[in-house]
């Protein structure tokens, strides 16, 4: 054969190659959807194109960023007010104080759910729905897919930190009843609640996070700058008296808490206007300082969905305009790690 056919036979079959490497990037992209940051689109390794999976997120336990080395970004348009959570189609939700709204990480804010009162914390519920504190009303409500309100359960004076069990049932911290703020558990099918921790007087449960194997809640508080945390036993029941986990954290008024893929814990602070991370021998770590109201109230990982990343915490802003702040912690949740219910 002559150089010259080859030559024809080679030009000859180039629309056909071009028209399989443009099929083939039309596959890759369509397999994923996923555009976190740090991971970047899947379809950029061939291993993400097989599987449709996201590559894992590589993190050093030992060489996590410390204090004044956090990248710290107020984010332009995204709002919320007491909490934020994240939806499967790239939005993050949270509210203006009265309605809850779905931002983009681009900034784009649209209405969900309009006139709900005074919204606290919010969590997704094992089949989806919405489950948020209302203390208006004193009330636990449930939001569908479609923005369709109910009410679980009433007579929750203070609602204010709401957190989903691997049981499935609902904690809610800051309760009052009497004399006592209680964190209590609610049944979020039968409404039916209990409570499930007592504090000592001068101090007030906010919220808490389960360990990964579900051994032991952390429980941020208000009254006396202290982080506890109690033994648990198969059915989630308190063991024995809170113990004092880490002292000396902020000023006396945690806003949330969750716990990283480390072991380590973050509690913004309102009262100091900082993040703080306590590693797992119960060391405090000052992480972020912000001028007063320039702090987080409440926190949740990035989705990595729609630009939101998984190794940051974003914490919604109610006293610097109802923003958004990302701090890029090089960590991601410790809900990463759960394999149960």
């Amino acid at each position: 054969m002559s150089v010259t056919s080859i030559g024809d036979i080679i030009v000859a079959m180039l629309p056909l190659l071009l028209a399989c490497a443009q099929a083939k990037l039309s596959v890759d992209g369509a397999d994923t959807g996923k555009d976190d940051p740090i991971l970047g689109d899947s379809a950029d390794t061939a291993d993400s194109a097989d599987t449709g999976e996201t590559d894992e997120l590589v993190y050093d336990c030992a060489a996590l960023p410390q204090l004044g080395d956090i990248e710290d970004n107020e984010l332009v348009g995204p709002r919320a007010y007491h909490d934020v959570i994240f939806d499967d189609a790239g939005n993050l939700l949270g509210t203006d104080g009265s309605s809850i709204l779905k931002s983009t990480y681009a900034g784009a804010v649209t209405p969900f759910v309009p006139g709900l009162g005074t919204v606290q914390g919010m969590a997704h519920l094992p089949d989806g729905d919405i489950v948020a504190a209302d203390d208006t009303q004193a009330a636990l409500l449930r939001i569908g897919a479609d923005g369709a309100v109910s009410t679980i359960a009433t007579g929750l004076s203070g609602a204010y930190g709401v957190t989903v069990g691997p049981d499935g049932m609902v904690y809610v911290g800051n309760i009052y009843n009497g004399g006592r703020v209680e964190m209590v558990r609610v049944d979020p099918t039968t409404g039916e609640s209990a409570t499930w921790l007592t504090m000592r007087a001068g101090e007030s449960p906010r919220m808490v996070v389960f360990s990964v194997d579900n051994t032991v809640g952390y429980i941020a508080t208000v009254g006396r700058m202290r982080v506890y945390a109690v033994d648990l036993d198969a059915d989630l029941n308190v063991v024995g008296d809170a113990r004092v986990y880490a002292d000396n954290v902020g000023a006396g008024w945690q806003d949330g808490i969750g716990l990283d893929a480390c072991g380590n814990l973050y509690v913004p602070d309102y009262s100091s206007s900082s993040m703080y991370r306590i590693t797992p021998d119960g060391t405090v770590e000052d992480l972020m300082r912000h001028r007063a109201g320039i702090y987080g109230h409440g926190l949740e990982w990035g989705s990595g969905i729609g630009g939101w990343r998984t190794d940051a915490i974003y914490l919604p802003q109610p006293y610097d305009g109802l923003t958004v702040r990302e701090l890029v912690i090089g960590v991601p949740s410790a809900d990463t790690l759960r394999t149960g219910p």
